[in-house]
């Protein structure tokens, strides 16, 4: 998967993408894109807002296997939260990157917060191991920091401290997320929520 940058523009969007699984698995993909325009589901004041925040969440959940698209609409608030932020990093490279390298380190060393200037720390890396995110404006490099930063605690698994810090809140992770996650071959969604291995 290529780094992009697609995600300075798109948010964690939990209730829209389970409002949206249930959709499609009632009515398959073309009636379930009418719906949600049709019907304004995901509340957006103009048409093409509503089509660009489909095709992501669209994108998030073809890349989620049936099998957890299913456990997301029966599972509890923090689970359906986790879900969907593992839908985010399996589209988004360097979304992944910042949970598996950053956050699954800080809990593997037991260190209880990660700053803003490690998060930017990991750009400047990959700036220097990849073309695409070297070509990254910093104001680009910024808002996708900001993005990631809300959606990791949207989902629950950091809350902000200070203006540059971000307290580490290691997440409960079901035992039926796992065995899926394991089944399906994306224990590394796991252990970036969990920092095993």
């Amino acid at each position: 998967m290529e780094y992009s940058a697609a995600g300075v523009k798109y948010q964690l969007w939990f209730i829209e993408m389970k409002k949206t699984i249930k959709l499609y698995k009632e009515h398959g993909w073309d009636e379930t894109k009418k719906i949600i325009i049709e019907e304004n589901i995901y509340q957006q004041k103009a048409k093409d807002r509503i089509t660009s925040e489909y095709g992501c969440i669209k994108k998030r959940i073809e890349a989620l296997p049936e099998d957890i698209q299913e456990y997301m609409l029966r599972a509890d608030l923090s689970t359906a939260k986790l879900i969907a932020l593992i839908a985010n990093m399996s589209i988004d490279r360097m979304l992944f990157e910042v949970m598996y390298e950053l956050y699954r380190e800080k809990i593997r060393l037991d260190e209880s917060e990660i700053t803003v200037i490690q998060v930017d720390n990991l750009f400047e890396e990959k700036a220097k191991q990849d073309d695409i995110v070297a070509s990254w404006t910093e104001a680009t490099t910024r808002k996708l920091r900001q993005m990631y930063l809300r959606a990791m605690a949207e989902a629950g698994v950091i809350r902000k401290e200070t203006l540059n810090s971000r307290i580490i809140t290691k997440p409960y992770v079901e035992q039926e997320l796992r065995d899926l996650l394991i089944k399906n071959g994306m224990e590394s969604y796991l252990y970036a929520l969990t920092g095993e291995r």
